[in-house]
């Protein structure tokens, strides 16, 4: 592991002093004369506070109040040009894109304008959106109840970091949670992330230092993070409404990684970027499991229940030591369109066209001194395209498997795919069509999926059906209601929502038969043209003997579509994955 540790600077080293190679010293586009940077704060300058009406007027004198604007020197190191490099088309849209990522700004602009010696002046103009919040935060279903509160800076001294305190009841347990992120620690370019969290099983500790890909242009990306976490995996045992129970089974995790990657450039097929990334991961990690606690619980709930259980009671859990080398390969031929209203009410969102691959494979051999010896598989897809006017189809999937070196065989098989159909009609009415798909083979590890949920059959909530193959569609039509000034955008929804659940050989697992839902609700961003776009719905299952009790009100947000970042495809199969899988997803994209 030192060898590790002192290889890593080296290549790293190596592969920094090629990706800073000159480029061709020709600009057919002219060169960068001179860079101009507008900020404006949340609600816009003195003009829009002039033309306010007396509420929008104290919302705004709050938010100058409590919001810092963002600083200059943060936006300008985002930037993917300077002053005197040539005007590249690409650089100046993936800058502009870059910006519109932290979710602090509600808006982000670079616009150039030619001058008659061929340069060209360009203007990067940003509008903050909220970033301090203040969210209580509550469990819905049947019945209400007080779910913890969050306080959070998203855009620290206005430079782009992030501050959150909270306290939060998590599946019945009191959590502590610390977090700061900082996107340009020491005024660099690496992010800093530091995480703690002290819960009833344990403390979790979480840091990493990265550098990421920086936009379609960035030539190289580089990581090293550890985590520690003494945590518990929460298990759903059966479905009837009056005795549904949950199981903790008590794991302990450590893990440390590094790892690193290049891109180079192929040629451009139309507006899209083709790119070809290959690096490596490096990954120890261990797993251990409270299964004597666990068979300790089902023993104690089979005894209790009438009749025996009609779902798998016995767990084939496997700890975990291994030290992996990993290789990495990713292909992607992508562009980006601006749309308004997909996702959001009246932001604007950038909407990835065009396909990318990402792969690993990863080798755990006895002989560095663990007791795994395995090969790790993993698949990232990714396909997005305008298939008539604006009507969007996005298709992501992802994969991964475990092969022992041992006996041969393969295990911990877990795979998510996501359909998404998005017509805008107009202005005011947007319509998804959107099937999803999640299953785990053979799984050693912890896991388990539900079918309620808000994000799947929004009438049942989140711990009914439990098993391990899963089916969801869903058919929603949104409208924009109405703007209240530059205070709130508001509008409605109502959705359907079917799918169903199998047993699959998962841990208490069962099988739903097709179950059904109709979802109704409001939503809602603030400022006026955010693009964190929050819903309240009420879930009406379709069920016999329907009471109001049966009803479901959930509260959620709307995830942008992103192919970079943290945000999983499936929370409940995010908690499975293999550690390397999320390194390279997270930080090697």
């Amino acid at each position: 592991m030192r060898r590790l540790a002192l290889l890593i600077p080296i290549l790293l080293g190596v592969w920094v002093t090629a990706a800073h190679a000159q480029d061709d010293a020709e600009c057919p586009d002219g060169r960068v004369a001179s860079i101009t940077v507008v900020r404006y704060p949340v609600f816009g300058g003195e003009e829009s506070r002039d033309s306010a009406s007396g509420i929008e007027r104290a919302a705004i004198d709050v938010a100058d109040f409590v919001h810092t604007e963002t600083k200059e020197a943060f936006i300008r190191r985002e930037l993917l040009f300077e002053v005197g490099d040539c005007a590249d088309r690409l650089r100046l849209s993936e800058s502009e894109r870059i910006l519109r990522l932290y979710r602090f700004l509600e808006a982000a602009s670079v616009e150039e304008e030619p001058r008659p010696d061929g340069d060209v002046d360009v203007t990067v103009t940003t509008t903050d959106d909220w970033s301090l919040r203040l969210e209580p935060r509550f469990n819905f279903g049947e019945g209400i109840a007080f779910g913890g509160v969050s306080l959070a800076e998203t855009n620290f001294m206005g430079r782009g970091r992030t501050l959150e305190l909270a306290y939060l009841i998590r599946d019945g347990t009191d959590d502590w949670v610390f977090r700061y992120v900082d996107p340009q620690a020491f005024t660099t370019l690496w992010n800093l992330e530091l995480a703690a969290i002290r819960g009833k099983p344990g403390w979790i500790f979480l840091g990493s230092i990265a550098y990421p890909f920086r936009g379609l242009v960035g030539r190289w990306a580089a990581f090293q993070n550890a985590f520690y976490g003494e945590d518990d995996f929460r298990y759903f045992v059966g479905d009837d409404t009056e005795d549904r129970l949950d199981l903790r089974l008590p794991t302990l995790r450590r893990t440390f990684g590094m790892g690193g990657a290049l891109r180079t450039k192929g040629a451009v097929r139309g507006r899209a970027a083709r790119l070809i990334s290959y690096g490596f991961v490096a990954t120890y990690f261990s797993t251990e499991y409270g299964t004597e606690f666990l068979a300790d619980s089902i023993r104690s709930i089979i005894d209790s229940l009438p009749a025996p259980p009609d779902f798998r009671t016995t767990a084939s859990l496997v700890p975990i030591d291994a030290l992996r080398l990993s290789a990495v390969g990713g292909l992607r031929v992508l562009d980006y369109v601006q749309q308004t209203g997909v996702i959001t009410l009246r932001g604007v969102e950038d909407i990835p066209l065009g396909g990318a691959i990402d792969l690993l494979a990863g080798v755990a051999p006895q002989w560095f001194g663990t007791s795994d010896s395995h090969m790790l598989l993993g698949l990232d897809l990714y396909g997005g395209s305008r298939v008539w006017g604006s009507w969007y189809s996005i298709l992501r999937a992802n994969g991964e498997a475990w092969n022992d070196l041992d006996t041969g065989g393969w295990r911990d098989v877990l795979t998510t795919a996501e359909w998404n159909n998005f017509w805008i009609m107009n202005s005011t009415f947007t319509s998804e069509v959107k099937a999803s798909f999640s299953a785990g083979w053979r799984t050693t590890v912890p896991f388990q999926l539900t079918l309620g949920g808000p994000e799947k059959i929004a009438g049942y909530t989140f711990d009914r059906f439990p098993g391990g193959l899963r089916f969801a569609a869903r058919v929603e039509s949104r409208q924009n209601l109405t703007r209240l000034g530059r205070l709130m955008d508001l509008g409605s929804f109502v959705n359907l929502d079917v799918g169903q659940m199998w047993a699959n050989g998962a841990l208490f697992g069962v099988d739903s038969d097709l179950r059904g839902s109709v979802g109704i609700g409001i939503r809602f961003a603030a400022p006026s043209g955010s693009r964190q776009a929050y819903r309240l719905t009420i879930g009406i299952p379709f069920e016999r003997d329907l009471q109001f009790r049966n009803l479901v009100f959930s509260f959620s947000l709307d995830r942008l579509l992103q192919i970079e970042g943290r945000q999983p495809l499936d929370p409940q199969v995010f908690r499975s994955r293999d550690p390397a899988i999320l390194d390279a997803r997270r930080y090697l994209k």
